[in-house]
């Protein structure tokens, strides 16, 4: 019994120690950086919409539409303008007046939804 015991204990030692070779996994690549681009599509779909209940309004109302044209060339007229000098003026600027045309531009939107809303109803 004890010769027995040393065998056991080197052949523990010796399995023990075996190198077990492990697979080698690559690291995960780092995370991209989120660019964040400068698009108006939402925007843009929404405006297209804008002009579609626009056009809507002439059908029910010239008067109206035509004062409602007037206020949607202007202000588009201004966002246009902007967007051409955009690349040239700093982040901080961008970052306070697109907001603000874009608001102008949302607003006068709801005008024209309700407007076209109550034409649409006082038909009814």
């Amino acid at each position: 019994m004890h010769k027995l015991v040393p065998a056991l204990m080197m052949a523990f030692l010796v399995t023990g120690c075996a190198v077990h070779p492990q697979p080698r996994v690559a690291p995960p690549p780092p995370p991209q950086p989120v660019v964040e681009k400068p698009t108006l599509s939402a925007f843009d779909a929404r405006v297209g919409q804008c002009r579609d209940e626009l056009d809507a309004l002439q059908s029910y109302n010239v008067t109206v539409y035509q004062q409602y044209r007037q206020r949607f060339d202007r202000i588009n007229g201004q966002l246009n303008k902007y967007m051409e000098i955009r690349g040239k003026i700093g982040s901080d600027i961008d970052d306070i007046a697109l907001p603000k045309y874009q608001f102008n531009l949302r607003n006068l939107c709801f005008d024209i939804r309700s407007e076209l809303t109550r034409q649409i109803v006082k038909e009814v």
